[in-house]
């Protein structure tokens, strides 16, 4: 969930934003990870209590304002990797989340959409885990916090227990 952090700390910076031509800002970093992270994973593979690795991340954010005031932020992330489990066996991994919503000149409510997914890959058929979301949902204030209001559009298997980004 450390993407999380990143979303939420651009969240916190758009008051700051003027009306203004867009903005894209372009990143680099790693993120270490651990599954499970304090809540049972039910989609490890067979035999594999824990799996732990290093994301590295590109993330590029477009900020514009339109003719409104509404202030329109993307947010797509993705990461590549590989990881071992407690069997020493190596996966490779792949992540990717596409974050967006819309803040409209008084602040709140903002409406956001969320799609999310984490592609755990290792030899052979039995050693593949895959967990996704979409999710949307509105901020109805400064003091909501993550899952907001929100409604799950799709999951695909144990997501919000199993994806460590």
């Amino acid at each position: 969930m450390a993407v999380l952090a990143v979303l939420v700390t651009a969240l916190a910076s758009l008051s700051t934003l003027a009306a203004a031509t867009p903005a894209v800002t372009k990143d680099r970093f790693t993120v270490p990870f651990t599954i499970p992270f304090g809540v049972p994973c039910v989609d490890l593979p067979p035999g594999v209590t824990s799996i732990s690795g290093v994301a590295e991340f590109f993330q590029r954010t477009t900020t514009r304002v339109d003719s409104s005031g509404v202030t329109h932020l993307n947010i797509n992330a993705t990461a590549l990797g590989a990881a071992t489990d407690n069997n020493g066996v190596v996966y490779s991994f792949n992540y990717a989340n596409h974050f967006s919503f819309d803040v409209p000149p008084g602040e709140f409510p903002q409406q956001i959409r969320m799609t999310d997914h984490f592609n755990l890959n290792g030899e052979g058929k039995a050693n593949h885990m895959q967990v996704g979301f979409v999710i949307v949902g509105t901020i109805d204030g400064s003091g909501d916090v993550f899952p907001w209001d929100t409604d799950t559009i799709n999951i695909r298997g144990d997501a919000f227990n199993c994806d460590p980004i």
